[in-house]
């Protein structure tokens, strides 16, 4: 896989220039003005607009929950009225300012707190209105904050309760049998955003790794992938390398989805599989027999290669540590240019190191091996950041501030440092796993495997 290399970071700027004379001072200057105006003006949307920004910051939540509180003042505002809330609205500033001008009783100037002796009568009159604008404000306030930090120092943000609510029912789904989508196979759900977790057709024709230390991980992955290719009717090829379970659930995958299952030996037909969309558990349970298989597929690709056929067939290596690797390569090199989708699965870090190379697509689940980890990562893709902030991700030094990039470093020197850093590969927790696809570099993710439910039997 070619590493990519991001573009250069965004670097923090400021509205009030870092190098102006007196800086502090006149953003002192600003800061008390602005309180000011809303103590006169606007004082319940001071009060919301800290509240707001207090809970934004106290959640981690991406700004867009603001727009919450906005619409609920919007809605209230135009249920009683633009005229009424904007009236309700200005109420205590015009009573405030007309005791401030001296007021109609003598010596009423001399007590400018005057004005807020009826604060509440006319207060809550604000409320429709300064719900709307305290939520603009907290939303400029934490802009301004994104604005003034380093790219590489955001704080990543939280979910949301939409993106949990997403979360759940796409995991419903998926549970349920849902494995199609529009351009390929949900093997589960993003947390951060509840997104569906997809591996494309597109993503999957240059071969893909599965790996990890979990082997009940790797498998489920590469049935999920059969499960969806199956429903999809494209040819499918399991290597069958002696494990019963895999054979039973393929058998059942086959049964539930009415394609017709045949066992074959390397010297099968593959011709007529693939010209009738059947599914074949091909006999590999040896070496000898396993590099038999790879060159009965590599005859079939030469084949599909010579008439101008597209064969849209997976094949399935759920074992790749029992197949040689000399055997695997040269199909990985011409499977795909045929129309032959191989997808391996393995739990040992020597054949992923191999193999890894060579496949267009890499499904990380967690892994314990080092150096396996750091050739995952490299795959990911690279991202420019300072050199403090490289270290602090590679593991070398803690980061400052409990895990995350502390602010912004002076003079940094940027450095490439993997998208996914091989510490948050040996951290992945259960079922989660990081995808890195090779021809669409931008859907790098980390996702949580959802094993789908093989749909009944058809009649």
């Amino acid at each position: 896989m070619v590493p990519w290399t991001g573009s250069v970071p965004r670097r923090a700027r400021h509205l009030i220039p870092t190098d102006m004379p007196r800086r502090r001072e006149v953003v002192a200057a600003c800061a008390v003005a602005i309180v000011v105006a809303h103590l006169l003006l606007a004082q319940l949307t001071l009060v919301l607009a800290v509240l707001f920004a207090a809970v934004g910051k106290a959640s981690g939540w991406r700004l867009c929950w603001l727009l919450g509180p906005a619409a609920a003042g919007l809605a209230w505002t135009l249920a009683l009225g633009p005229d009424r809330a904007l009236a309700g609205f200005a109420a205590g500033p015009a009573d405030i300012l007309w005791h401030l001008r001296g007021g109609h009783l003598a010596g009423e100037a001399g007590h400018p707190l005057a004005g807020f002796g009826n604060a509440r009568s006319w207060l809550p009159g604000q409320l429709p209105v300064a719900l709307l604008c305290g939520a603009a404000e907290a939303a400029l306030a934490g802009w301004l904050g994104w604005l003034h930090t380093d790219e590489w120092a955001v704080p990543s943000a939280r979910p949301g309760l939409i993106a949990a609510a997403r979360r759940a029912l796409r995991a419903n789904a998926v549970r349920g049998g849902a494995v199609l989508t529009r351009d390929g196979c949900a093997l589960g759900v993003v947390p951060s955003t509840g997104a569906v977790a997809e591996l494309r057709w597109a993503e999957l024709a240059p071969g893909a790794l599965v790996t990890g230390a979990a082997a009940q991980d790797v498998t489920l992955t590469g049935l999920q992938v059969v499960h969806a290719a199956l429903r999809r009717r494209k040819p499918v090829i399991v290597f069958d390398l002696g494990d019963a379970a895999i054979g039973r659930a393929v058998t059942a995958a086959c049964a539930a989805t009415g394609v017709p299952l045949l066992p074959g030996r390397p010297d099968a037909d593959l011709e007529r599989l693939v010209r009738d969309r059947l599914a074949v558990l091909l006999t590999a349970g040896s070496a000898e027999l396993a590099a038999a298989a790879c060159a009965s597929l590599l005859s079939l690709a030469a084949d599909l290669r010579r008439i101008g056929v597209d064969g849209d067939a997976l094949v399935w290596v759920p074992h790749g540590e029992r197949v040689p690797s000399r055997a695997l390569a040269p199909l990985l090199g011409d499977g795909p240019h045929a129309g032959l989708s191989i997808l391996i699965g393995t739990t040992s870090p020597a054949v992923a190191s191999e193999l890894g190379g060579l496949t267009g697509t890499t499904l990380s689940f967690r892994v314990t091996d080092r150096e396996l980890a750091a050739s995952l990562a490299a795959r990911t893709g690279t991202r420019l950041v300072p050199a403090p902030v490289a270290a602090a991700l590679a593991g070398e030094r803690s980061l400052p501030d409990g895990g995350e990039p502390g602010p912004a470093v002076p003079a940094p020197g940027l450095v490439p440092s993997p998208v996914i850093p091989a510490a948050a590969l040996l951290a992945l927790g259960p079922r989660e796993f990081a995808c890195a696809a090779r021809s669409s570099r931008h859907r790098i993710a980390t996702a949580r495997l959802v094993p789908a439910r093989l749909p009944g039997r058809p009649r």
